[in-house]
């Protein structure tokens, strides 16, 4: 049957009945988006992590050591919450949680220093929380970088050198590092793009095929097909587009108030990401109403979708490189029309590529998108046939 705007209408009125009518599904596809979104999207308010409690073990005790612990306190990831010279109830506190660094500062440091000969400071981290590790690691090194610096200038200017001498010496070769993107190194600039995209996806994911579900579960689909026509492009057509709509707003809301209230940087093409998102929404829409429609119990089609959030993030590349996934796993990913929104996503967000950076990407979640269409197609028309052949059969 030919596409009939009136009855897209019709069925895209009866879409909004039925959810009207359901409030498990009105709390997923209205209620949960905006909370998700806002709730963990402030956790990384602040961006960085500031402050990090670090314990300085000082069996020095110099003007030395105690130069280079104001230091280390002064600098903003580190806060020194004690100085002592037990190196057991260092390590306790570290056990217990309550620091996560231990500097230790050996006898001698100063007179060692002075002398020419090098001190060594060690230092103990608690590497069960990587990410702060590796930023106290940095911050750790920052400071000790530039006390040394400071101490072997002196050194060589003792020795009759001028000041420019003595920098040259101390640094031989100069390294000019500068992060291009992300210029904070911030975790949440990171992560909080991709979650949101994460969280338009299942959300979408599970109110749509809760809707399809409930089709199957209550016998609704005679009602369906009148509807529409007996039409499977009008049922598709009219389903998805309640859907399109009211997704289509979020992704706008999020990409603009929420990246602006926690002041996430938008670099590149607009046009792109609106030409990603569109695709990223129909490929989930069509993908959704082809998997739900197997289900019999919206309980079930809730039970599997929603343990698949965390799977779909991770096998997305975006929080491990895809290079380094097995190969099954790359190949597997490819299925899932996320994998190549986030890539480009992060890329246009955070780099500020163009609509040609993107073209691969936006190749690949076409031809999702096409599949997919074409398998809700093959499905809704068997399904239509079978229930039309079991209801003439009964009457």
């Amino acid at each position: 049957m030919k596409l009939s705007f009136r009855k897209i209408w019709s069925v895209f009125n009866r879409e909004l009945k039925l959810v009207s009518k359901d409030v498990n599904i009105m709390l997923i596809i209205l209620l949960a988006p905006l909370f998700y979104a806002f709730f963990y999207s402030t956790i990384y308010m602040d961006k960085v992590e500031t402050n990090v409690p670090v314990i300085v073990v000082d069996n020095d005790r110099t003007e030395t050591s105690r130069t280079l612990i104001r230091n280390i306190d002064s600098h903003q990831m580190m806060e020194v919450c004690e100085t002592t010279g037990d190196l057991n109830e260092a390590k306790s506190l570290l056990d217990n949680g309550t620091v996560q660094s231990i500097i230790y500062l050996p006898e001698n440091f100063e007179d060692d220093l002075k002398s020419g000969k090098g001190a060594f400071i060690k230092v103990g981290l608690n590497t069960t929380r990587f990410l702060v590790s590796n930023d106290l690691n940095k911050a750790i090194n920052e400071v000790i970088g530039t006390v040394n610096a400071g101490v072997r200038l002196k050194y060589f200017e003792t020795k009759g050198y001028n000041y420019q001498q003595s920098r040259n010496m101390i640094e031989p070769i100069n390294s000019d590092i500068r992060p291009l993107f992300n210029f904070i190194e911030s975790y949440g600039d990171f992560l909080v793009p991709g979650m949101l995209v994460l969280i338009l996806q299942q959300t979408l994911l599970i109110g749509l095929s809760e809707s399809m579900a409930k089709e199957r579960e209550n016998s609704l689909l005679q009602g369906l097909l009148r509807v529409s026509g007996d039409s499977v492009i009008n049922t598709i057509a009219g389903k998805g587009l309640f859907y399109f709509m009211l997704f289509g707003a979020y992704s706008l809301f999020f990409f603009t108030v929420t990246f602006s209230i926690l002041n996430i940087q938008f670099l590149g093409s607009w046009l792109a990401v609106l030409l990603l998102t569109v695709l990223l929404l129909l490929s989930i829409i069509f993908l959704s109403l082809f998997l739900s429609s197997f289900f019999k119990r919206k309980i079930i089609s809730l039970q599997v979708f929603a343990f698949s959030s965390y799977p779909i993030f991770l096998m997305s590349g975006y929080s491990w490189p895809f290079d380094s996934m097995p190969v099954y796993m790359k190949a597997l990913a490819d299925l899932l029309p996320s994998t190549p929104y986030l890539m480009a996503f992060q890329r246009i967000t955070q780099m500020g590529a163009g609509f040609a950076d993107v073209l691969p990407e936006i190749f690949h979640i076409s031809i999702l998108t096409i599949i997919a269409f074409a398998l809700v197609v093959y499905r809704f028309k068997h399904l239509f046939r079978s229930y039309s052949v079991l209801q003439t059969s009964l009457s």
